[in-house]
């Protein structure tokens, strides 16, 4: 498996049994920081080596190749971005999903201002 160069790390909300998230309260308030800013991310949950990520991209900021330890999730829920990964370039508009398998190096770069819901398996619990 190929070097990773991301592994979750950060504050996470406290563990539950039940995670209730309002994804578009999430999305604001990350956009609400934004402006100064190319990029914010906010971690949402963490539970059982699963982490859930929100992020909002700047239109022109690109996250430049990197992969995770685990499965990887993204979720593009409002703006346009591309995703490259394995030689694809992936068109990421509302309501697209892509999947990328442990270790798949990846960039992702915002036409768009952008929020990407990102899911990650591994790391610690």
């Amino acid at each position: 498996m190929p070097d990773t160069t991301h592994v979750p790390a950060g504050e996470y909300p406290i563990s539950a049994p039940v995670h209730h998230i309002d994804l578009e309260s999430e999305a604001n308030k990350l956009l609400g920081s934004l402006p100064g800013h190319r990029r914010q991310t906010r971690n949402l949950a963490r539970e059982a080596g699963v982490s859930v990520l929100m992020m909002a991209m700047e239109t022109g900021d690109t996250l430049r190749d990197h992969a995770a330890n685990g499965v990887v999730t993204v979720q593009l829920l409002s703006g346009r971005a591309v995703l490259t990964a394995n030689n694809q370039h992936l068109d990421l508009r509302e309501g697209r999903l892509a999947v990328l398998q442990p270790g798949v190096r990846h960039d992702v770069a915002a036409e768009e201002q952008s929020v990407l819901l990102l899911t990650i398996t591994g790391g610690n619990e």
